[in-house]
């Protein structure tokens, strides 16, 4: 059997791992990034190298530190030759408003949600468009309305919907690129989200999965006639 091969930024933890699990049952190598989470990927690795020897790899990057970015390449040909899929998940999330920020925020959350995967799309555009791959983007389905107390944040995702379209223009028809926009599937770290009153405003009443994001991405994997679009995992919370 021949495998393809999948590029997961921020692969480690949370949604980021579910993703690289399912592309794996999928027929997809693993080549997963992470940046402070190293235990985290050493056990990811283990486990997928496990069920399939050498199908994982992984590699640690600040995304701060765009210089290193190009680094990827030699990675991916070291390990797997090829690329068909490049999924940028990776993201810091954290409050900023209009007053109560540092410009450091803006590098930090600018570079990991907008300029790492801008760079990554550059870096990894030949190889992807040798294997006739695609993009997908991690962005967040509350960013369309604008997200009060996270600002900087919601900055960058609306960048990173906008950037999903103009590739989708410009690397087609070689690469189809896309978008999955979650909803509330995991509660924020900081407390600033109750689980009974975000129900309330969730159609589907109930909090989603990291399972319902990776379906997502493995569903845009084959929708071979889709590029541009983002695809709001939210149980339609965005409706309201």
């Amino acid at each position: 059997m021949t495998y393809k091969t999948a590029l997961v930024t921020g692969g480690a933890i949370r949604i980021g791992k579910d993703i690289c699990k399912k592309l794996h049952e999928n027929g997809y190598n693993i080549l997963c990034h992470y940046n402070k989470s190293k235990d985290a990927a050493e056990d990811l690795k283990s486990e997928l190298n496990k069920s399939r020897k050498n199908s994982c790899e992984i590699f640690c990057l600040d995304l701060n530190e765009l210089n290193q970015v190009e680094d990827l390449l030699t990675k991916i040909n070291k390990n797997f030759n090829s690329l068909d899929l490049l999924v940028n998940n990776a993201s810091s999330f954290f409050k900023t408003d209009l007053e109560g920020h540092h410009d450091s925020d803006w590098d930090d959350l600018i570079n990991s949600n907008l300029r790492g995967p801008f760079l990554l799309a550059k870096h990894c555009k030949k190889m992807l468009s040798e294997s006739k791959g695609l993009i997908i983007n991690i962005s967040d389905a509350m960013v369309s309305r604008g997200m009060k107390n996270y600002v900087i944040y919601s900055i960058a995702k609306a960048g990173l919907e906008n950037l999903t379209k103009t590739l989708a223009r410009e690397l087609a028809p070689e690469v189809r690129v896309n978008a999955v926009a979650p909803g509330a599937i995991l509660l924020p770290s900081d407390g600033s989200s109750v689980e009974e009153e975000l129900i309330k405003e969730i159609p589907l009443n109930r909090i989603g999965t990291e399972r319902d994001i990776s379906d997502a991405v493995v569903g845009l994997t084959k929708f071979s006639y889709v590029t541009g679009q983002i695809l709001k995992i939210d149980g339609g919370r965005s409706l309201n």
